[in-house]
């Protein structure tokens, strides 16, 4: 009798063990601006790298690719440029309703890059890097006769300045600096229908540095840890937006350039139950006269999946109506895993160029798909009437 009470017990530990493992049951940081979100409100700004791979640590080339490392612009002339990202919604598991996550902001960057002498390149760009819809959260009421629908959101808005400098003929040290605004509105909060807004700001330094020949090219890339506090009425937050590195090698040959990109982000500084995350990216292009042909494929590795607890109102006025009783406290969180494929097209014509790029999960639990388009243009161009012509 006493072996079944001690075999029962451990069964019993067991398996609340294992539920601890895989729920969230306090969280270190506003749910969506958690890293494994980000399997889906990542956007894959520059549309060059986004078509070659992702790759672009170890690529001299234009200020649209700087925000993966400020050290590998090359600027000739000032130049504008923007770019339009479109990314499909997916559908959100585990909610009453049929409901999908989606990203309704299609501005990716918009920016202007121009020399300063001969030694340093410059550039000032605004940039989406995140944006994450829930499309929607609703509660029933009035036994069925209503619905409170949410529309939770998390948009991070980011205006650069950068700069490199050659510092020798083969070697070129950059600098960003990053001016974020982390918006967050209608938070979910159980035992409330507060609709919270808040936003935050926070500085991130990017220093990198690039080491070029005429064939092959190495560069380097830190983006520095920040600390980033929350006060969202109900709940409040210490977090830390975590230390990003990554290294880029690239190969030029006749008409080809192959890269390769490795990526890290230490997001267990975030939470104790989080992984770290790397992601491993390859890619090329060929270039033919005036057009330019890309491929890539890129991993990027699981940070923590499992059920997420959702944060509640405890204050003494909290909505305790009977309403909350069929509404789900937990939602899942799939594996975020990830492997990705690309495609890209680039055409030059008198006055700048247009870049088209594709990426798209396979083979992953979440199968986020991203379109990418962008124009850039010469500023000395405007004063000719022919600039848009096509050679």
């Amino acid at each position: 009798m006493k072996l079944r009470l001690i075999v029962l017990c451990l069964l019993i530990a067991t398996a609340l063990a294992a539920q601890s493992a895989d729920t969230l049951f306090v969280l270190s940081s506003p749910q969506f601006t958690l890293p494994m979100y980000e399997a889906f409100s990542l956007n894959y700004l520059g549309v060059e790298a986004a078509g070659r791979g992702y790759t672009g640590t170890g690529v001299l080339g234009s200020a649209q690719g700087a925000l993966l490392n400020p050290a590998i612009m090359l600027v000739d002339s000032a130049r504008v440029f923007t770019e339009i990202n479109i990314k499909p919604p997916i559908d959100a598991y585990g909610l009453a309703f049929q409901s999908r996550y989606s990203s309704p902001t299609p501005l990716g960057l918009v920016g202007f890059s121009f020399p300063i002498g001969n030694k340093i390149a410059a550039a000032i760009i605004y940039s989406n890097p995140k944006s994450l819809l829930l499309d929607d959260f609703s509660i029933i009421i009035n036994q069925g006769g209503d619905l409170v629908t949410r529309y939770p959101k998390y948009y991070l808005h980011q205006a650069s300045g950068m700069a490199n400098y050659q510092l020798l003929d083969q070697l070129n040290l950059g600098l960003s600096l990053h001016n974020q605004i982390h918006y967050l509105d209608d938070v979910l909060f159980f035992k409330t229908f507060d609709r919270v807004r808040e936003y935050k700001y926070a500085l991130r330094v990017q220093p990198g540095l690039l080491y070029h020949t005429k064939d092959l090219a190495a560069g380097l890339s830190l983006t520095l840890p920040t600390s980033l506090d929350w006060d969202l009425k109900y709940a409040q937050y210490d977090t830390v937006l975590p230390l990003e590195a990554s290294v880029g090698l690239s190969y030029t040959k006749d008409r080809y350039r192959f890269a390769t990109d490795v990526k890290y982000s230490q997001d267990s500084v975030i939470d104790d139950n989080f992984k770290d995350r790397y992601s491993i990216h390859l890619g090329g292009e060929r270039r033919d006269a005036n057009k330019i042909l890309r491929a890539g494929y890129f991993y990027k590795s699981n940070v923590w999946d499992g059920r997420v607890l959702l944060p509640v109102n405890t204050s003494a006025q909290a909505d305790s109506s009977i309403w909350w009783d069929d509404v789900a406290q937990t939602l899942p969180l799939e594996d975020n895993s990830q492997h990705f494929i690309s495609v890209g097209f680039g055409y030059f014509f008198r006055g700048g160029n247009i870049n088209l790029s594709g990426l798209t999960a396979v083979a992953s639990e979440f199968k986020s798909t991203q379109i990418n388009l962008s124009l850039s243009l010469f500023l000395s161009s405007f004063n000719r009437k022919d600039f848009f012509k096509f050679e």
